[in-house]
């Protein structure tokens, strides 16, 4: 299964009617460099490599690395270093190239780095990743969990998210810009990142038969985009939502492009509705999925007290307040707010079913990506 360059999210989506069409034992073909990862892309194709993981039991990851260099560039990217991590083979650039050991010993290094106490050695950019791979031993990175009296880790307190979320703002957005972002947006998105990973650890590390994936990703991604909306608009334009919502960003005062920060955050367990319900997807028919993805994501994906809580409201009220924009993808749904316009009432119901146009059904994923985005407004 090919991924293309320019990795869009409906390029993404297309990949995973592909992969639902091709046999399991088909192989992973990615390129080294990909472009247009804007608006959550990136963060979308790390969905696709986790969907083929999980899928196929052979694991074959074939690259065009030709060049040790190429190694490190492949890995420096989400879903490059997670296709690393969750192969089982790997081939490079010409007939019996053998990269396996090469890619794994890369992408252990940097995902060394990035759970060390120094993650930013590890960074691209701007650009912060932080990444669970709990099928390898490795889910504990630091900026999440702290040791526990026992030997083991726990996940720090929702404190210690609400400090993550600043640190992960001013990381990514330019000083001259970071006095545009609301004053409680390390609050609210703090909040999110505490209550969404306190549920991964509640129920994204089985499958519906409660036992452990043999395959296992959690992770989350920022990253601070300047574009013009016009250019923006071009690029994810296969997916209309997010492509009339950049029609509507004004750059800030005398600036030409359009800012904003984005936050995705991925997990490889059942999904919303497989976790809710707790049957398998296939026994699950659409409108059963959809009702249940609306009552847990807006009550949290947990029967007990381990919920959203205040969290999601709180980044809710904060995306109407810089218009901002929300896409969820679980199981065989995408859904998405477009707060661009303001509303007279908080009461109406604001997170949408978005249908291909083709009218052909989405491909079912593995586990859930949510994905925010924040525009810097005067």
């Amino acid at each position: 299964m090919q991924i293309t360059a320019q990795s869009t999210i409906p390029a993404s989506e297309q990949a995973l009617q592909r992969l639902m069409n091709t046999p399991i034992t088909e192989p992973l073909r990615m390129p080294t460099n990909t472009r247009h990862m804007i608006g959550g892309a990136e963060a979308a194709l790390a969905q696709v490599v986790v969907t083929w993981a999980q899928r196929t039991s052979t694991r074959h990851l074939e690259t065009f690395i030709s060049s040790t260099p190429e190694i490190g560039d492949f890995v420096r990217r989400l879903p490059g270093l997670i296709a690393a991590l969750c192969a089982k083979t790997a081939t490079g650039r010409g007939e019996g190239t053998n990269l396996f050991e090469a890619l794994r010993s890369a992408a252990l290094g940097r995902l060394d780095q990035l759970q060390s106490r120094r993650p930013k050695s590890g960074y691209r950019g701007a650009s912060a990743e932080i990444l669970c791979a709990d099928h390898l031993g490795r889910g504990a990175p630091f900026l999440l969990y702290v040791g526990d009296n026992r030997g083991g880790s726990k996940l720090r307190p929702r404190e210690n998210f609400r400090d993550l979320a600043g640190w992960l703002l001013r990381g990514a957005i330019p000083k001259e810009y970071l006095p545009l972002v609301a004053s409680d947006a390390a609050d609210a998105l703090g909040s999110m990142l505490y209550e969404i990973f306190k549920n991964t650890e509640d129920h994204a590390l089985h499958d519906a038969a409660g036992d452990l994936l043999e395959i296992s990703i959690r992770a989350v991604k920022t990253k601070h985009h300047a574009m013009s909306p016009e250019g923006l608009a071009r690029i994810v334009e296969g997916f209309r939502p997010l492509a009339d919502y950049c029609r509507s960003l004004v750059p800030p005062e005398g600036n030409a492009q359009t800012h904003f920060f984005e936050l995705s955050i991925l997990d490889s367990g059942p999904g919303f509705a497989v976790t809710w319900l707790s049957k398998p997807l296939e026994h699950i028919t659409l409108d059963q999925e959809e009702d249940a993805v609306r009552a847990c994501f807006g009550r949290g994906s947990s029967k007990t007290d381990s919920h959203f809580g205040e969290g999601l409201p709180h980044v809710i009220r904060l995306l109407r307040r810089q218009r901002g924009f929300l896409r969820l993808r679980t199981g065989r749904l995408s859904l998405y707010a477009d707060f661009s316009t303001p509303t007279e009432t908080e009461n109406e119901v604001w997170l949408q079913r978005y249908d291909p146009p083709d009218q052909h059904a989405l491909a079912p994923v593995s586990g859930s990506l949510l994905t925010v985005l924040l525009p810097m407004r005067r």
